[in-house]
């Protein structure tokens, strides 16, 4: 699971944003802005059905092993 900060710089550099570019720091600032709103509305939510997951199977399998 990546934070905020890795998380930008790994679509930054997906994306090829070069920030230093001051002919399109308008289109640089959206970008980024973007990618946080990405990261709070669907990388964590993944994670958390991911994580869910992974409880629900450790819950399966010790009832199996009860059973």
């Amino acid at each position: 699971m990546f934070t905020v900060e890795e998380y930008i710089a790994k679509r930054k550099k997906e994306d090829n944003l070069n920030e230093f570019n001051k002919d399109k720091k308008i289109e640089n600032i959206k970008s980024c802005i973007d990618y946080i709103f990405e990261y709070y509305n669907n990388y964590l939510e993944i994670n958390k059905i991911d994580e869910r997951t992974v409880l629900d199977n450790k819950k399966i399998e010790k009832f199996r092993k009860y059973v």
